[in-house]
């Protein structure tokens, strides 16, 4: 039989550690961190309260600034 894990609480708990680490910084640097992290476009968009798609067109700058 399968664990049955509640990871709401993970999940929760999670968020909480990622909206406190980016207390006070610029939304750049909030994407490009939570993009570090693992979250997806639609999670970050979430947690700095912006859109799926916005936040997709801000990665997409980021990846090419780390280019030149």
């Amino acid at each position: 039989m399968p664990n049955m894990v509640d990871n709401s609480g993970l999940d929760k708990t999670l968020r909480l550690l990622a909206l406190t680490a980016l207390e006070g910084k610029p939304q750049k640097h909030q994407v490009a961190l939570l993009d570090r992290a693992g979250f997806g476009p639609k999670e970050i968009a979430e947690l700095v309260g912006s859109t799926p798609k916005a936040i997709s067109v801000r990665l997409a700058e980021l990846r090419r600034g780390d280019r030149k």
